[in-house]
């Protein structure tokens, strides 16, 4: 018998994914009137990439490495992609719905496995809402974290696979997994498919335990074996991306130093600092936001009016109204761990009282996996706030130090909410408990969440509203006025206040939304709403209002401006860049140091820079940056070739300042002095003439056997032609020399390799990042190309792969349509 495809059963789910996009459309309605985003991260990549995109434009070919920022360092993370895996094209696909499409992704993803765990179209749908507009989530596309927001759109379809290839849709399941995988994957934000992973297994644990006590664990062994084949295959369709990965991340601050360890510590790095990976720590207490959205002040950039008691009090002072305005909407209100944050991580009043309702009656087989996942994230987003803990992982654990920002964790905890607040709804819906069977639980929970909140909105004094960061604020206000001290205190009196009244006000505003949300509950249980529909379309109807008012604060139609059509646009020069612009000669570097030199990508758009934004930058030249630029060590910056340094002028205007010494691209040393490890190596940059002498780590002693270095005072060596991944010099010498160019060395040999007349020779690392080489007498031409392996190579694995993998999801079809040849679709 065929089966028969029923239409009809198709238009209920057509129905929610319209509504989805008319949400998420809707929230951003100003992409409809040719608006954009102007976000911060996309915006620094654009700089970073302008070398390479420019080079794309006039060759048609893709270098995979710049030289615009860092000194030199690898495009894996900057600018394109490298995966040819039949899954790429799909995760491009979602990238045409541009900035309209963040949120429906999130909205989907989340329905999925919110269907997949059997929660039901009404139940999964409010679920699917609570996890779209978790208020992080929300502040992460105003941020532009574009890679974490498509990794968490991604991350549920691939729990929604794993979830239905248990649930006896091996075949089906498997494919739906991979998918998921394949797109996370795409995505390429490792910790956040990191966490997803962790998560999968808290529910494969506990998917072992259940097939252990009903007997069917070869059935589940299965199972597992074919989520894993689908997973393996969909891998190496990443392969290319993975195999960059790996090899990029030890060369990064995320992989092993060679420098001995630190004071304090107890063995060498391998992986990031702890200061650095826990920097953005959720505090314990702050981690009430999650019910009350101001309880830690909200977002570090202010949100106060002109009825604040801050502003009241600048006009005592006689402080002009537009700028005591101005003055309280950039004012910190945040007084939480961290150092800055762009708001509170808001979970939702309702889904709050629903998550700890559904402790108590949802179904079990899901209930423990995902309340296990949210202690355990919860304490992951703690950091070192929960040191114990989170030290332990940090130095025991694989991978837990590669990955900085503990508190995006935060959004695995959100999805775990939202979990058992769905499941809880939807066991309340089907099971139709009475009042009798439902009473404690109810109490309880609205003990627990609403309790909360009428306390903090009665009592919000129980605490002091002061931040560490306060006495630096007090100490620049005092400036600000003169030195006058008394005012200084009586405006941070009044900002405390300030703090109090947006706790007390969100706190009844929660309780407000408890309280609705509750109130449909028990009207439910007491049989006075019947209709299962109703209720459930009133309680996503709450949520949603509750969490789009808050998520409003952060990204609103203010946040987006007029569409630009090229980054030149965005990109304004100063004077001093096209000062130096006009120098045609690419041979230079230049250093901004108007602003946080290593922390900002613009200088990037126009010149060679020495700086950059990037959270994984080079090890070796980030300990460079540490031990020598940052002390103004002008023979690293000459040996780096900095030719201009862009410093304020006396009225505070950029200005260009020249540096003479700047040895160019590449010269001739007159000595070598071998040193036996990379502290002795680091510590000889302290005081030297990089013109004259070169360092050289011993392990490369074999390649200087060969030269006796004499004087040849006619000894030339220049760049004769540049691209980004291929550098060519001619040099010219009576006797051999050692050379040194002004390139970050990485991975000699292996990525970037060197050729003599074409044929490929040897180099060596000298001055710790540098290149340097043994160059024969005579004339010569002199290469350096970078051709990575681990694309060319990795992106072969990746095609092979791809049809692997189709073939594999065209069996999972046929396997499912063979399982049930009499099941309606």
């Amino acid at each position: 018998m065929k089966k028969q495809i029923n239409l009809k059963s198709f238009l209920p789910y057509l129905l929610v994914i319209s509504g989805f996009a008319a949400l998420s459309w809707g929230y951003m309605s100003p992409v409809l009137k040719g608006k954009v985003l102007i976000q911060s991260d996309p915006v620094q990549a654009a700089g970073l990439s302008h070398e390479v995109s420019e080079f794309y434009k006039k060759t048609g070919e893709f270098s995979y490495w710049t030289n615009s920022a860092f000194g030199g360092m690898p495009t894996y993370f900057i600018a394109g992609r490298l995966s040819k895996g039949a899954v790429a094209p799909v995760g491009m696909f979602t990238t045409q719905f541009g900035q309209g499409g963040y949120i429906f992704f999130y909205l989907l993803g989340a329905y999925l496995l919110l269907l997949a765990l059997e929660c039901g179209m009404l139940a999964s749908l409010l679920g699917a809402i609570a996890f779209a507009f978790f208020s992080y989530n929300i502040q992460i596309i105003e941020a532009g974290h574009i890679s974490k927001v498509n990794a968490l759109a991604f991350s549920p379809i691939m729990m929604a696979g794993m979830v239905w290839a248990y649930r006896d849709k091996s075949w089906i399941g498997a494919a739906v997994f991979s998918l998921g995988l394949g797109l996370d994957l795409w995505a390429n934000h490792a910790q956040i498919t990191f966490y997803s992973g962790l998560l999968m297994i808290f529910l494969g644990i506990f998917e072992l335990v259940r097939a252990i006590q009903q007997k069917y664990v070869g059935k589940f062994l299965v199972t597992t074996a074919l989520i894993a084949l689908f997973g393996a295959i969909v891998v190496a369709n990443n392969t290319s991306t993975l195999w960059t990965t790996f090899e990029y991340t030890k060369e990064t601050i995320r992989g092993k130093s060679e420098l001995s360890p630190k004071p304090g510590q107890t063995k060498v790095s391998d992986g990031l600092d702890r200061d650095y990976a826990f920097a953005w720590s959720y505090g314990k207490l702050e981690s009430l936001t999650l019910l009350i959205p101001n309880f830690s002040g909200g977002a570090s950039g202010g949100e106060l009016d002109e009825k604040s008691e801050v502003y009241k009090t600048l006009g005592r002072y006689n402080i002009p109204p537009e700028t005591a305005s101005q003055f309280v909407r950039q004012i910190s209100t945040y007084w939480g761990d961290q150092t800055f944050v762009g708001g509170g991580i808001y979970a939702g009043a309702i889904i709050c009282f629903l998550f700890v309702l559904g402790l108590f009656i949802a179904d079990n087989r899901y209930k423990y996996p995902f309340a296990v996942a949210f202690v355990f994230f919860l304490f992951i987003s703690w950091g070192k706030n929960l040191a114990i803990f989170n030290y332990t992982l940090f130095d025991y654990a694989p991978m837990f130090n590669k990955f900085r920002a503990v508190s995006m964790a935060m959004s695995l905890v959100q999805l775990c909410m939202a979990v058992i607040a769905a499941l809880g709804v939807k066991s309340l819906l089907a099971n139709k408990p009475n009042w009798s069977e439902l009473k404690r639980p109810f109490y309880i929970s609205l003990g627990l969440t609403g309790g909360v909140a009428l306390l903090f909105a009665l009592v919000p004094g129980l605490f002091d509203f002061r931040s560490e960061n306060d006495p630096r604020f007090v100490e620049n206000l005092t400036q600000q006025f003169g030195n006058n001290r008394a005012a200084a205190n009586e405006i941070y009196t009044a900002l405390l206040s300030d703090r109090s009244d947006m706790l007390r006000a969100d706190a009844f505003r929660s309780l407000i939304f408890i309280l609705l949300g509750a109130g449909l509950v028990w009207a439910y249980a007491n049989q006075m709403l019947k209709n299962v529909t109703a209720v459930a379309g009133l309680l996503a109807g709450l949520v949603l209002i509750d969490m789009w008012a808050v998520d409003r604060r952060y990204l609103n139609n203010d946040s987006f401006q007029q569409k630009y059509y090229s980054y030149d646009d965005l990109f304004q020069p100063s004077p001093a860049n096209l000062q130096i612009m006009q120098d045609t000669d690419p041979n230079y570097r230049v250093i901004d140091l108007t602003t946080s030199p290593f922390q900002d990508a613009k200088p990037s758009y126009f010149h060679k820079s020495l700086g950059g934004y990037h959270g994984a930058t080079l090890r070796r030249y980030r300990e460079v940056v540490d031990a020598q630029m940052s002390k103004n060590n002008m023979a690293v910056y000459n040996m780096l070739n900095t030719r201009y340094f862009i410093v304020p002028a006396q009225d505070g205007q950029p200005t260009v300042q020249r540096n003479p010494e700047a040895l160019g691209n590449a010269w001739f040393v007159k000595e070598v002095k071998q040193v036996n490890n990379a502290d002795e190596e680091l510590k000889a940059l302290d005081s030297f003439n990089p013109r004259l002498t070169a360092f050289v780590d011993k392990r490369f002693a074999d390649q200087l056997k060969t030269v006796s270095l004499q004087a040849d005072t006619s000894a030339t060596i220049r760049l004769t032609e540049y691209k980004p991944n291929h550098l060519t010099y001619a040099s010219d010498s009576k006797v051999a020399q050692v050379a040194v160019f002004s390139e970050i060395y990485y991975r000699g040999g292996i990525d970037w390799k060197a050729y003599v007349d074409g044929q490929e020779t040897p180099h060596f690392r000298a001055n710790y990042i540098l290149r340097a080489m043994t160059v024969p007498s005579g004339k010569h031409k002199i290469e350096f190309k970078f051709d990575p392996p681990a694309v060319k190579t990795g992106q072969q694995i990746d095609r092979f792969a791809a049809v692997a993998w189709i073939l594999l999801l065209a069996g999972a079809v046929f396997m499912e349509y063979r399982r049930k040849p009499t099941e309606d679709l």
